[in-house]
């Protein structure tokens, strides 16, 4: 009776055992850099392992690390200004990506209010607008005071 408790505890530990390995062994470790046409690095990049929601962003540098599933054979990465780019890992640890940038024309004006955002093309109401040589006219001392007064309302 004792052998037999023994014997099934034994059995359950080189179970459980065997279960975290093979949790281990179904996952890799991807390394890279993004760059830009120039050849420089794009700080802030998002890399995401298509069909998992694992993701990182770039460093200073340009690199990130990801531990993804074995069975991920694609990343995605993408910033804004350039296009998105889905790139083949299979087989791969170190991958090298250079965004190419984005048509201008793709980009559309924004306008930020209070309570959302809309494009400038969708708006209703009035629209008051400040330019940069506007700023710097009278004494500043808090950056509040850049468009206090420049304009009405």
């Amino acid at each position: 009776m004792k052998t037999k408790r023994l014997s099934s505890r034994l059995a359950l530990c080189l179970g459980l055992l065997l279960l975290s390995l093979a949790g281990f062994a179904q996952t890799k470790t991807v390394t890279g850099t993004v760059t830009n046409e120039t050849g420089s690095p794009v700080q802030g990049a998002s890399v995401k392992a298509v069909g998992t929601t694992t993701g990182a962003s770039t460093g200073e540098d340009g690199s990130f690390e990801l531990n993804i599933p074995s069975t991920v054979t694609q990343l995605e990465v993408s910033y804004v200004g350039y296009v998105s780019q889905t790139v083949s890992i299979a087989g791969l640890s170190v991958v090298k990506v250079q965004l190419k940038p984005a048509n201008d024309a793709a980009l559309d004006e924004v306008v930020v209010i209070g309570y959302g955002e809309v494009k400038k093309k969708d708006l209703t109401g009035a629209v008051a607008s400040i330019s940069a040589k506007d700023f710097n006219k009278g004494v500043i001392t808090a950056p509040d005071q850049l468009i206090q007064g420049k304009t009405r309302g």
